[in-house]
């Protein structure tokens, strides 16, 4: 029905650049799902939508609108998304993300019968891998790839050179478009002396299409094995690395693989007060900050990383007053799980008492006990939750030296094409 209006209107209208005018204005009140379609109309069509004038105008329009977002597991988990938010104004998407991501093989004419991974995410675009059984036809056991599975494209990530522990995805963005990708991969780590220690990886670019090694240099041990995925942020990595013996609440090992060539240098970054058997503890981004949640019952938490540090010489700021738990009705028996991507006034918990995914408002104190895979909806969209899973990933990461660490996935507010390496 709106192709074909716009149809008539094509017509009706004389004056190519009156009509595009139209077009735009008329074009950009639509979600990005439809307008996802409406660039197989023609190729003036798609000409049009894909001009930053256009982008322009979605952006504008649809500022006070969230987009499509979900918190995923690890690796480790074949189902992975934890709580989904769609139906979005921006995207209108009719499933959570994870529906987008489950079907992927068939785009890429993959076997039915093989394992996907979720790895990691930044800025739109997910890293997966896919593990099948070696045949003399497919000379490898897995096959990387980097997309947008609403976008359903994908780029196939060729094998790196000797074998290495999937870490991370890091991106370039510029003027809110993502320009380009890096997938981070571990070989070794090892110490150097005197208090040095070394981390070598693999850095794949979409720019170049090749693989390059680096060895980078730590002040404390990097231990990585791949249990957790980092958390990402504007090009920089953040390992959290436990602390060098049990007293001590342990560090972020940080390093921006968009920063300057010639720099091997790791941040590293301590995480806020002692080790307590009793502390739970969360690592998380939510817009533009790194985020750390902490519960050492009844107090809750919430700091954010101080990108100003060199200025104050504090690493973590308080975000919010401390919350008495107890005051507000939570159980002695909680753990956090991370912050609202596009909120900070949402935090989300688990609850062993109520075996239940909990939203807690910090602004307004309150909280909302769910129940197992739960859908509701709100003026912004419809919110998933996925009990089952969470229950076994909180069980898996009771010890309290466990910084638990979900991935947020969010979609970019225009339909960015994914950058693909040169031929």
């Amino acid at each position: 029905m709106v192709v074909a209006n716009l149809q008539v209107l094509s017509m009706e209208i004389g004056g190519r650049a009156v009509l595009e005018v139209i077009l735009v204005e008329i074009i950009a009140r639509l979600p990005l799902r439809s307008i996802t379609r409406l660039k197989l109309v023609c190729k003036q069509w798609k000409s049009l939508i894909e001009s930053s004038y256009l982008r322009r105008v979605f952006v504008s329009l649809h500022k006070n609108s969230s987009s499509s977002w979900s918190l995923m597991f690890g690796a480790e988990y074949p189902h992975p998304e934890a709580i989904g938010f769609h139906g979005c104004q921006t995207w209108d998407l009719q499933k959570s993300l994870g529906f987008y991501i489950k079907p992927f093989q068939r785009y890429l004419n993959l076997p039915t019968r093989c394992n996907y991974f979720y790895v990691a995410s930044s800025n739109g675009l997910v890293w997966i891998d896919v593990f099948f059984t070696r045949t003399d036809n497919m000379p490898y056991s897995y096959k990387s790839f980097v997309g947008n599975p609403v976008l359903e494209q994908w780029v196939e990530i060729p094998p790196p050179p000797d074998q290495c522990i999937p870490t991370g995805l890091v991106t370039r963005v510029e003027n809110d478009i993502v320009q380009g990708f890096k997938v981070v991969r571990t070989s070794r780590t090892e110490p150097r002396g005197m208090g040095v220690h070394e981390w070598r990886v693999y850095v794949y670019s979409s720019e170049t299409g090749l693989w390059t090694s680096k060895r980078l240099l730590s002040s404390h041990p990097v231990n990585y094995a791949g249990s957790y995925p980092p958390v990402n942020l504007n090009g920089m990595l953040y390992l959290r690395e436990r602390g060098l013996d049990a007293t001590e609440p342990g560090v972020l090992v940080a390093y921006d693989f968009y920063g300057p060539e010639d720099d091997d240098q790791c941040l590293v970054i301590p995480l806020p007060h002692l080790y307590s058997k009793s502390v739970r503890r969360c690592l998380t981004t939510s817009g533009e900050d790194v985020i750390y949640i902490e519960i050492l019952y009844p107090t809750l938490k919430v700091w954010k990383l101080n990108n100003n540090e060199s200025k104050s010489g504090e690493w973590w700021l308080l975000s919010w007053e401390e919350v008495d738990m107890a005051s507000m009705g939570l159980d002695d028996d909680c753990f956090p799980l991370a912050m609202n991507p596009l909120d900070t006034n949402i935090v989300y918990l688990w609850s062993q008492h109520h075996e239940s995914l909990v939203t807690y408002n910090l602004q307004r104190q309150e909280f909302i006990v769910h129940q197992e895979t739960e859908t509701w909806r709100n003026s912004e969209g419809c919110y998933r939750m996925n009990t089952s899973g969470s229950k076994g990933y909180v069980k898996g990461n009771v010890d309290a030296t466990t910084v638990m660490m979900l991935s947020p996935f969010v979609l970019q507010r225009w339909m960015d094409s994914v950058p693909r390496p040169p031929n």
